[in-house]
């Protein structure tokens, strides 16, 4: 009986990444440990404010605009429902605004 090729290929295909995982976990590199400042200690990181900020203001136009064209179609439930969800983005906003991000540097 002879083995289809996708069998062949699959075997193959197997074999090698038991070798590559097998020698990733023989292999360990000599580490060498450099005492020095981290050039990253001069950086201020407020990216993750910011990103909190873009997307509250992101999502609500993204969300508000096509509920704003049904609006009249939709009732007091979808009302309800934006209402809680402008909470939750105002939460984010005034987060952010706690932690410094709407002042300009």
């Amino acid at each position: 009986m002879i083995p289809s090729a996708y069998a062949v290929v699959g075997l193959l295909s197997l074999i090698a990444t038991a070798a590559a995982l097998l020698l990733a976990a023989v292999y360990h590199p000599p580490v060498e440990v450099e005492l020095r400042d981290s050039a990253w200690a001069q950086y201020r990181f407020g990216f993750p404010v910011y990103a909190l900020i873009f997307l509250s203001f992101d999502m609500e136009m993204i969300f508000m605009y096509p509920w704003a064209v049904v609006f009249a179609n939709l009732g007091l439930e979808a009302f309800l429902d934006m209402l809680v969800f402008i909470a939750i983005l105002s939460a984010g906003i005034t987060y952010a605004w706690k932690m410094g991000g709407l002042e300009w540097e």
